[in-house]
């Protein structure tokens, strides 16, 4: 288990670089890594724009799906009002994303719904005063993506 604690941007890079390191250890291919870069990438810019602090953290799995890795996004601050608008690409947890706030928002609404993209299990767990974010990717991926 690896975990690195999101305070500015230059972390987001460094849980990058951790997250594709750690993968290729575990046997995952150099696509999959690279994806899985992007998933932590999205995470800890997420606790930087929607927490008010939060750490990734990286661990080893195998379960009842088989090996792969578990990234857990823990962060303080406000839950998901509606998780499932949050999800959709060009959406926040409020609904449609207005174009001419974008900006100002620092991102488009599209990171959780790439996030669902590229893992194969996603969940969201509420923490006294936070929530974390449980993203699963195996090594051999099942035929559809879950979201729990």
């Amino acid at each position: 288990m690896l975990n690195h604690v999101v305070r500015d941007f230059v972390d987001v890079l460094h849980v990058q670089r951790m997250t594709k390191s750690f993968a290729a250890s575990l046997g995952f291919n150099a696509r999959a890594c690279s994806e899985l870069a992007i998933v932590a990438s999205e995470l800890s810019s997420n606790i930087l724009k929607y927490g008010v602090s939060g750490f990734i953290e990286l661990v080893a799995v195998n379960d009842d799906t088989g090996p792969g890795i578990c990234l857990v996004a823990h962060d303080r601050g406000p839950p998901f009002r509606n998780l499932e608008h949050a999800l959709q690409d060009g959406w926040d947890d409020n609904g449609p994303i207005d174009p001419m706030h974008i900006l100002s928002r620092k991102g488009m609404g599209g990171g959780l719904g790439a996030i669902t993209r590229l893992s194969d299990r996603v969940q969201v767990e509420v923490e006294p005063g936070g929530k974390r974010v449980l993203v699963f990717r195996y090594l051999k991926r099942p035929t559809a993506p879950k979201r729990a």
